[in-house]
């Protein structure tokens, strides 16, 4: 799994996120509220449901979705949250063993 942090992302980095989400309190999240970090994790279906999981059990971190497209589908996290939990969900994320 391929795994990225931006810390003080641009607006234009989450409008490209905004744009390819669905869930409702993940966007709202970043549309509406100051995104201090975001995680970003790609991989398959069963890695990024595992990644979630243990995001949010490790830190205080909301993580959803951000959705792909045909026919370069790509299924992604986004773990948002304070820079500190960001860095914590993601260091757990990255030690998953699949």
């Amino acid at each position: 799994m391929k795994c990225a942090v931006i810390h003080r992302p641009s607006e234009a980095a989450l409008s490209l996120i905004a744009r390819k989400v669905r869930d409702k309190a993940l966007r709202d999240i970043i549309e509406n509220g100051h995104v201090e970090s975001i995680g970003i994790c790609q991989g398959t279906v069963l890695e990024i449901i595992v990644a979630s999981d243990v995001a949010e059990k490790t830190a205080d971190v909301f993580a959803g979705e951000i959705d792909g497209s045909c026919p370069q589908h790509m299924t992604c996290l986004a773990v948002i949250g304070k820079t500190s939990a960001v860095a914590a969900a993601m260091d757990a994320i990255k030690a998953i063993q699949f």
